[in-house]
């Protein structure tokens, strides 16, 4: 059962960085690790980099500053890429600053 309390502790913690203009919300940085299984699951696949054993994903999006705004995990054999807009689409409401909450990192600039 998932009851969404690590989802709300970031939350929380995004919030609290948030306040202490401690987020670089100017950039961000999206990346992937791979990870073996030990056993077959939900999020599990054939690996192409581990002689097709059963692996899985982390796909991470970070501010500026490193700081973690999203992580989802994927099958091992899912593109990168193909998660992009779902990290940044996933991104939660952080509030702390006057304004509404902030969702995405800023635009670049053209």
């Amino acid at each position: 059962m998932q009851t969404g309390v690590f989802d709300r502790l970031h939350q929380i913690l995004l919030a609290e960085l948030n306040a202490a203009s401690e987020l670089d919300w100017s950039r961000a940085c999206v990346d992937g690790s791979h990870i073996r299984a030990r056993k077959w699951g939900a999020d599990t696949a054939p690996s192409p980099v581990d002689r097709r054993k059963a692996g899985s994903k982390h796909h991470l999006i970070c501010d500026g500053r490193g700081t973690p705004l999203k992580a989802i995990t994927t099958a091992a054999n899912v593109n990168d890429v193909t998660q992009t807009l779902a990290l940044v689409d996933g991104i939660p409401p952080t509030a702390g600053r006057p304004g509404r909450p902030r969702r995405r990192p800023a635009r670049p600039a053209r």
